[in-house]
């Protein structure tokens, strides 16, 4: 995985993707979820047909949806991304309508999770230009800082309120983490140079992303057994949401350089992606089988995506 940069007020999103781009709700095209390239390889699913709707903030050239509770979607948006002066920004799309998460003392923000209950949690850099991670519960906003860390970015949240992410300590290693009850523990893929921690479930099981000398690989971290999580034949592998079935949503790239979506359930994967899309990356799966993401149109603009 390469070292993810501290967020700048342009586009705080590039900092916490790891590989991701930079709701009016309308029909997209479906497609099966086995892509054909790949039926020859061991541990694909059969093909399983998804229906899509494009989650575009109205005038925004950028919109990605990282989270849902299944009736609120959240994420961010950039107007302008060839402007230095055009932030990324959180929004909650709920009701059929959007608005904008106006974080306090950000300059740039981006909403990543969302419980049952509406807490919704996320990442804003500073004036400073200063990364932070937050929680939002009945709008009051607390940071979410680990602690020595000299940038902290929350990425996924159960419905506890148990949230992970990352955080770069002082010699600029990335590392995860997890917070429960205000305590925090760091998470260290064995082996790894850097490790993220992107989503978990209700039962505590986490999944996210680590790199070694071969390049960048899912895991799940499940009683406190890590395991990997790698596509077949894919050059690189980001696992980002698990739901409380153990179902896995993430994305991986194929030889070719091309970036799909998928699912694992079941001891085997999926590919998802959006028909006609450059690519599809995921980022949650849930447990009514929703899923959430970006996907990259034939004209490269990028859109936040629901499925189910």
């Amino acid at each position: 995985m390469t070292k993810a940069a501290p967020l700048s007020a342009r586009r705080p999103a590039q900092a916490i993707l790891h590989g991701l781009p930079d709701l009016r709700l309308r029909p997209l095209p479906s497609q099966p979820a086995a892509a054909a390239e790949h039926a020859a390889a061991p541990g694909l699913a059969a093909a399983n047909v998804y229906s899509f709707a494009s989650a575009d903030y109205p005038g925004a050239a950028q919109s990605l949806v990282l989270d849902t509770d299944g009736s609120t979607a959240v994420g961010a948006f950039v107007f302008d991304p060839s402007s230095t002066t055009s932030p990324s920004t959180a929004f909650t799309f709920t009701g059929g309508g959007y608005q904008i998460l106006a974080v306090p003392g950000a300059a740039s923000s981006l909403a990543t999770g969302i419980t049952g209950t509406g807490q919704i949690i996320g990442v804003y850099s500073d004036l400073s230009g200063v990364n932070h991670g937050f929680a939002s519960n009945g709008g009051t906003f607390s940071n979410v800082d680990f602690p020595g860390a000299t940038l902290t970015q929350a990425i996924g949240v159960n419905d506890t309120g148990q949230i992970v992410g990352d955080y770069f300590d002082a010699a600029s290693s990335e590392h995860g983490f997890a917070v429960a009850g205000g305590a925090f523990t760091a998470i260290n893929f064995p082996g790894a140079t850097s490790t993220a921690a992107a989503g978990l479930n209700n039962s505590g099981d986490i999944v996210g992303i680590w790199s070694d000398a071969a390049g960048q690989h899912g895991f799940l971290l499940s009683g406190g057994v890590y395991t990997p999580v790698d596509f077949p034949l894919a050059t690189s592998t980001s696992a980002w949401g698990i739901n409380d079935s153990g179902e896995i949503a993430g994305f991986y790239t194929d030889t070719a350089g091309s970036t799909h979506g998928f699912v694992y359930s079941g001891g085997a994967f999926s590919t998802v992606d959006v028909a006609g899309a450059r690519s599809t990356q995921l980022t949650r799966i849930k447990n009514s089988g929703a899923i959430t993401g970006v996907y990259t149109d034939a004209l490269t603009a990028e859109h936040g995506l629901v499925g189910q």
